[in-house]
This record gives structure tokens, C-alpha cells and sequence, in this order.
């Protein structure tokens, strides 16, 4: 094991050689800072609590290192990974796939509220190796005993200060007590304030705490523009919003809200508008949010319009604008929102449209010391909604997934074969447990649509229906 700790390739540790053929596959090579810094100490058995901004590559870090440590031979749940929100246990899920993809048997499970607990439980005939879970569901799952951690290896609080934000405190206590002493302990936070050095001193051993990328500020990607549009009144923001998600350059884009009536309210207005908008919140069926973030990701939406609980993890890399219509309460969501754009080296602006009051509180912050501040008169909304550019994709809902065996190729094929797609055309595809969404061009969909009734995947019957 190397001391130094800023090797120059993952090859330098000692991890598997079926992990070094995974991070091969994902042209992986060289650590970002914070797997250079807390791999060597993880993989030594340290307890770790790692303060990392989204992007810094963290969940490949602890992931490597949770990985390495297990038996896939032993149906056993041996390490757990508590995250504060769905999309970050799915996005969390995925990447752990992806890197232990050529570990043999492996079980990766993702478990969260928003569905039956029936789903879950059935899914279980063999344990899981890895957990990923909301704190509510695995204390579910704890009590009914559908989960029996005794030969846990590692357990990982993935975002530590929204897991407290939350409320998630006493949960967390809850379970820790409950799991085996004897263990590993990992925790990752953007921020470390008081409440979350209290949790590293409760649960954590002897922990090395280490931080990656400085100072709060400093966090926000580097091709990232703010800009503060300072309104006269509150009643302005619908105009000063559709204003700014109406410029050529807007592209795909996310508005943040404070609450999930809000999020309705501006979902509704802009689709009024003529624009392409979807919703997503913390009280919409799993399905609906499936539906919301596909539409967004493979360009048959816009816009989507969220919360801050929904959009935690939210997986969009391609990002072109944010929106904070509602002002943030606090600087650390300021810093979240803002940085959903311009993620992975690309570029991005984020807007914030705000009173003269709001700006005040906002400006004090050292983390919107950027933010290129600007009086904003918007132009009166149109009388009637006007002919707004059609989406160029369109996304098609296909009645079979994963528990029928079917997958992302499996679509492909039908759809060049039997819906006359050329390959290339095929766009975005996401396979679910029940269901699949698929997205094609716009100028082609009704004719796709058309040669696709009653088509088989391999060999089962599906129904193919646009998604409304």
C-alpha cells in the first residue's frame, strides 16, 4: 500500500484486478484530488469523514473502497450506504455498478420511499451485497427484519449536511445503534458545520477528517456564470423568469422552488406559456419522477421545474441554465443549485431572480461573491402563448423492463427493425424495473409510433405509447 498520497494512476493502490478492469472500461486513470486523498486511508480500514463538493468524484472513492472490501461469494449484506434522496441512491447505485461490473454475482440494491415496500422485500430472495437507502426506508426495513446487517463491513452517510438538514438526525442514531460495532464508518458532507462535526465525533472512530477543494466558495465549477437579476417587485418574477428561459441560449434548464406548490404553480404557467415544462417533488409517485427527468435528459422537455429535495442527486450532466426563482435560505443551497450547471468541464450560467431586499441577504454571503448583480425590467408577458419551438425528441413509453429480461440493446433492435429507426436516430433510452422509456426524433415519432403497435421484445407482446 503506498503512503504517498497523491498517486499518479489507480493502479498505484491495491484494489482488485477485477475493480482496475472496471475503472479501465470507464477510461478511469488518474484520481481526482479527493480519491487521491481518502482512498489510502479507506483502504487501510480508517474511519473518514471527507468534506467534497458535488462533482469531486467522492462516490467513486468511498465506492472503490466498499467494493474492495467484499465477499460476493457470501449472500450477505456487508456494507450500507445512506443517501438523503431517491435520485442519489439510484445515481449512487449506478455508479457502483459500473465500477464492480466485472466483480462476479455482484448485488447492488437501491431501496427508498415513493413505492410499495412489497417490491422490495420481494426482490430480496438473495441479500444484497451493497445497500443504497434512505434513512426512513432502511429503518423500515431494519424493524421488519427484510434486512439483517450483522455481517456489515462498512456503513457510508453520503452527504451528511442534508441528511441533518432533512431531519434525519434521530433516524440515523436509531440505525447506527442497531448496526454491528465492529465496522468502517465513512462519511462525505459539502459543508462540515457544527451539526455534522457532532455526528463524525458520535459515530465515527478515531476518524481522519479531510478536506477536498477548499473553502465554499471556491467549490463552484470553474466555466459557471452567475448573474443576479434584481426585480422592482415580487410580481415581476413570472415575467422575469419566462424572460430568461425564452433566450436562444436557455437550452435545457432547471428552476429551483422552495415548495412543491410552487413548483405546480410555475410548472402549470410556463406550460401556459408554451414551453416544454415538467415537474418534480418530493410527493410524485416514482413514476412520475422517472417520467419528469427522462423527458428532461433525452430533450423532449425543456424545463424541468424542483424542489431542492428532488433535485439532490438529480443525474442531468447537460445542464445549460438554472433558475433560482425562490431565494435560497441558506448559502449552502445557493452553492448546490448554482453548481448543477456547468458540471464535467462544460459550461453553464445560473440565474437568480430576486428583490432588492433578497439581494441584500444574498450578497453578504461569501459564496455569491461572483454573481454579476443587475437591475432587470422584464418585458410584459404576451396576451396569448405564443408558438413556442417543439421539443426535437419525443419520448415513448414501452410496457416491459427489466423483470421481463429486456434491455437497452433488446429496444434498439426493435425499434430499427420494426419502427424504422435508422440506429443513430434512436435517442436516450432508460430501462426500469416495469417499464422503459425510449426517445426519438420528433418528425418521426407518429410514424415510430405507428409501426410499433403490437410489436414483440424479445418475444413478449409490448404496448408503446407516447408519454403525455
Amino acid at each position: 500500500m503506498p503512503t504517498d498520497p497523491t498517486p499518479a494512476v489507480f493502479s498505484d493502490y491495491a484494489h482488485a484486478p477485477a475493480l482496475l478492469a472496471g475503472l479501465a472500461e470507464l477510461n478511469f486513470t488518474i484520481p481526482t484530488p479527493v480519491q487521491a486523498l481518502v482512498l489510502p486511508a479507506v483502504l487501510e480500514g480508517q474511519d473518514v469523514a471527507g468534506q467534497a463538493p458535488t462533482g469531486s468524484g467522492k462516490t467513486a472513492a468511498y465506492g472503490l473502497a466498499v467494493l474492495q472490501q467484499l465477499d460476493t461469494a457470501q449472500a450477505t449484506v456487508q456494507a450500507v450506504v445512506l443517501v438523503p434522496a431517491r435520485e442519489l441512491a439510484l445515481q449512487v447505485q449506478a455508479v457502483l455498478k459500473s465500477l464492480g461490473k466485472h466483480l462476479p454475482n455482484l448485488r447492488v440494491a437501491a431501496y427508498y420511499g415513493g413505492h410499495a415496500m412489497r417490491e422490495e422485500v420481494k426482490s430480496m430472495q438473495q441479500a444484497p451485497h451493497v445497500v443504497i437507502a434512505t434513512p426512513g426506508r432502511f429503518l423500515d426495513h431494519l424493524e421488519r427484519r427484510t434486512i439483517i446487517p450483522n455481517q456489515l463491513k462498512v456503513l457510508v452517510l453520503d452527504e451528511a449536511d442534508k441528511l441533518l438538514e432533512l431531519g434525519f438526525q434521530e433516524q440515523l442514531a436509531t440505525i447506527v445503534g442497531r448496526l454491528p460495532q465492529r465496522r468502517q464508518t465513512l462519511l462525505f458532507s459539502a459543508t462540515m458545520p457544527d451539526k455534522v462535526l457532532t455526528l463524525v465525533r458520535s459515530h465515527l472512530a478515531k476518524a481522519r477528517v479531510m478536506n477536498v477543494g477548499g473553502d465554499a466558495a471556491a467549490t463552484l465549477p470553474v466555466g459557471l456564470s452567475l448573474r443576479g437579476h434584481v426585480l422592482a417587485n415580487t410580481e415581476q418574477k413570472p415575467a422575469a423568469l419566462y424572460h430568461l428561459l425564452s433566450q436562444p441560449d436557455a437550452g435545457a434548464a432547471l428552476v429551483f422552488a422552495n415548495t412543491r406548490d410552487r413548483v405546480e404553480e410555475l410548472t402549470r404557467f410556463l406550460r401556459g406559456r408554451g414551453l416544454a415544462a415538467e415537474a418534480l417533488h418530493g410527493k410524485m409517485l416514482q413514476p412520475e419522477r422517472d417520467k419528469a427527468l427522462m423527458k428532461l435528459r433525452n430533450g423532449s422537455a425543456t424545463v424541468l421545474v424542483a424542489t431542492d429535495v428532488a433535485a439532490r442527486g438529480l443525474d442531468v450532466t447537460e445542464l445549460d441554465t438554472v433558475v433560482q426563482y425562490d431565494a435560497p435560505e441558506l448559502a449552502e443551497t445557493f452553492q448546490h443549485r448554482a453548481g448543477r450547471t456547468a458540471r464535467a468541464g462544460a459550461t453553464g450560467t445560473a440565474h437568480l431572480i430576486v428583490t432588492g431586499y433578497e439581494r441584500n441577504k444574498l450578497a453578504a454571503w461569501p459564496q455569491t461573491a461572483d454573481v454579476q448583480w443587475a437591475a432587470l425590467a422584464p418585458p410584459p408577458l404576451p396576451l396569448a402563448a405564443p408558438k413556442a419551438p417543439r421539443p426535437n425528441m419525443v419520448t415513448l413509453h414501452i410496457s416491459a423492463g427489466r423483470r421481463e429480461k429486456i434491455s437497452a440493446h433488446d429496444l434498439v433492435g426493435t425499434f430499427v427493425a420494426v419502427g424504422g429507426l435508422a440506429r443513430e436516430a434512436v435517442g436516450r433510452i432508460e430501462v426500469f424495473d416495469y417499464y422503459s422509456f425510449v426517445a426519438v426524433p420528433e418528425g418521426q415519432a407518429a410514424a415510430v409510433l405507428a409501426a410499433m403497435q403490437g410489436a414483440k421484445v424479445k418475444g413478449k407482446k409490448v404496448k408503446v405509447e407516447v408519454v403525455a
